[in-house]
């Protein structure tokens, strides 16, 4: 059973991996506002605490926003976590 969720748990990282590559392409093009705000409202509870504790750090770039990438690398980290835990390789 513990292992059910801990893979139940990878697969929702791995899906939120994905959500926030779209985001990145999709800032990258001119889409419809409709696709960005959807978008937006996926992966604004993922970027808001990591924006706010970016604000007061050494990380705080005034050009560009890194917290999509370094959210990127926690869930990639939290996904490669729950497969060593269910022994998937």
């Amino acid at each position: 059973m513990f292992q059910y969720i801990v893979y139940c748990v990878g697969i929702f990282f791995l899906v939120l991996e994905i959500l926030l590559v779209l985001f990145l392409i999709q800032s990258f093009f001119r889409v419809n506002p409709r696709l960005r705000a959807f978008f937006i409202m996926l992966v604004y509870p993922i970027l808001a605490p990591m924006q706010r504790l970016f604000k007061y750090s050494i990380l705080n770039t005034f050009s560009i926003d890194l917290s999509p990438y370094i959210a990127l690398i926690i869930l990639d980290y939290l996904r490669i976590l729950c497969d060593y835990l269910t022994g998937v390789s």
